[in-house]
């Protein structure tokens, strides 16, 4: 393939879809989602054509990368482009007309019965001579004829010629027939025509011109083997009967490419399950062929984290991922999930991490090499409880990182973990708060006896219903500011609750005295 398409008047390497068919009468069209191969360009910034090829193969490993969109055999037939049809147009005009006559006209088969059809239908297959008309007529014929006529109608027939119409439609049909043996002309007589091994031929000839077009779109553009795989497995299944089994006899020419993609697909399926121990020595296969050399350990559940990137050019980048996998190649570190920023799975070389981890989640700042020791020993103790943690030696170490209190990212905001310890209330606020709360019940009560009933009532309601609804009102805020904007912005906002609370409680005690 001449990978210089995807580069632009400056010589940038650009991520855009293979080009569509132009010339072929089949249009073929590249719908495939490249917005992986986007994010790799915008990561990796390939210099040279081999670089960029690298990157574009690792993307598009399998004919199942693409997605190509193919015209329909009854897309080419109504286009009818460069008048691919020839003298043949009756196709395309009688298309529906055809799939009833013929049965299916992408599954031919010579039916040596006759049909009635309308007289235009007629007209025009055998002025091409590809039906021919049925002079005489068996009782079968009439029957059939007959029996695609509403009840109705063949009443208004049978009473015409002088029968009773109180009979079921079977037996007026088969009065009429024997009527019609003995005075022909009784019944008016239908067009039948039945199809000439001709048309099936003409058809036939233009099911191959269907697949003729394909190949010649496929050669208007330097495509890749896989691509072309694609637009023939789509061709297959997107196609019936003959259709698809000529498209079929084309893919078998690409057996290579599907068996080795089916061979691939197979291995990453029955290694999807496996965790790899690498004390043990045993190999584990992985969902990208190019690390099938790697040891690889499959967290269960995967955890998203947050870190700054910087790729093989220098240049940095903030990526947020779901961490699947932890894996390890002479020496190096990786880590394996889907990156949220590529849309994409990604594989990250953990030396190239700048300062530390941020565990979404919790908002937890952790080095590189603490995230994978607790990791990997998680999987052994899961795996087998007597089997020790894998030794510092196994895993690539990073380089010791101080960890920071600031947040990683500037967009990942620190949240307040389930650990904090919650503050007990001071002596003080306690006796304040209970001879305040006494205070205003004994002046509820000192107002009903007074027979001050009023204030009372007016007391007994703030301290019962006003008060608590309000109080807990303002500790909900304060709880959903504390997830928002952190720990210290809840202490002071729980300071305020408490003393607006006294307040409260102030005014009640005073109204009730």
């Amino acid at each position: 393939m001449d990978y210089s398409y995807y580069q632009n008047e400056n010589g940038k390497f650009t991520a855009k879809k293979l080009p569509s068919t132009k010339a072929s009468s089949v249009k073929i069209k590249d719908d495939t989602d490249i917005t992986g191969l986007k994010y790799a360009l915008q990561d990796e910034n390939p210099k040279n054509v081999s670089q960029f090829k690298a990157l574009h193969e690792e993307e598009f490993s399998s004919h199942y990368d693409y997605e190509p969109e193919v015209d329909s055999f009854k897309d080419m037939v109504m286009a009818n482009k460069n008048k691919v049809l020839g003298e043949d147009l009756w196709i395309k005009l009688y298309w529906h007309e055809l799939s009833i006559f013929i049965n299916d006209i992408e599954d031919l088969e010579l039916d040596e019965e006759p049909h009635s059809v309308s007289d235009d239908f007629a007209k025009h297959l055998l002025d091409v001579k590809v039906v021919e008309e049925m002079q005489e007529l068996d009782y079968k014929d009439w029957e059939s004829y007959l029996s695609s006529m509403k009840l109705p109608d063949i009443k208004v027939i049978a009473k015409q010629a002088g029968l009773k119409v109180s009979k079921n439609k079977a037996e007026l049909i088969h009065e009429l027939i024997l009527l019609e043996e003995q005075s022909n002309g009784t019944l008016q007589k239908p067009k039948l025509i039945k199809a000439l091994p001709l048309m099936l031929e003409k058809i036939e000839n233009i099911q191959q011109v269907y697949i003729n077009e394909i190949e010649k779109g496929l050669k208007e553009f330097e495509y890749p083997e896989k691509y072309k795989a694609a637009v023939w497995v789509y061709a297959a299944d997107f196609n019936e009967g003959d259709i698809s089994a000529l498209a079929k006899e084309k893919l078998s020419e690409y057996n290579h490419i599907l068996e080795g993609d089916e061979q691939v697909l197979a291995s990453n399926k029955a290694a999807s399950n496996i965790i790899h121990n690498s004390d043990l020595g045993q190999p584990i296969n992985n969902e990208e062929s190019w690390i099938d050399a790697k040891t690889k350990h499959t967290l269960k559940p995967s955890i998203k984290i947050a870190f700054q990137y910087t790729n093989h050019n220098k240049e940095p980048s903030n990526r947020e991922l779901r961490l699947d996998a932890i894996m390890f190649d002479n020496g190096l570190t990786y880590f394996y999930g889907f990156c949220y920023k590529a849309n994409a799975s990604r594989t990250f070389r953990t030396d190239r991490i700048e300062k530390d981890i941020a565990i979404i989640e919790t908002g937890e700042l952790i080095s590189v090499q603490q995230l994978v020791n607790k990791q990997i020993e998680g999987l052994n103790q899961h795996n087998n409880p007597a089997t020790p943690s894998l030794t510092q030696s196994t895993i690539k170490k990073a380089a010791p990182k101080t960890v920071k209190k600031e947040s990683l990212l500037n967009s990942t905001k620190q949240k307040p973990t389930n650990n904090q310890i919650t503050k007990k209330p001071s002596t003080i606020s306690i006796v304040i708060g209970w001879f305040l709360g006494l205070s205003a019940i004994g002046g509820v009560i000192s107002n009903f006896e007074n027979k001050e009933f009023l204030a009372g009532v007016v007391s007994f309601f703030a301290i019962g219903f006003l008060i608590p609804p309000l109080l807990n009102k303002i500790n909900s805020t304060n709880k959903k500011t504390a997830e928002e904007k952190g720990k210290s912005h809840s202490d002071l906002t729980q300071k305020s609750a408490n003393i607006f609370g006294f307040i409260l409680i102030i005014i009640s005690a005073v109204i009730g005295s």
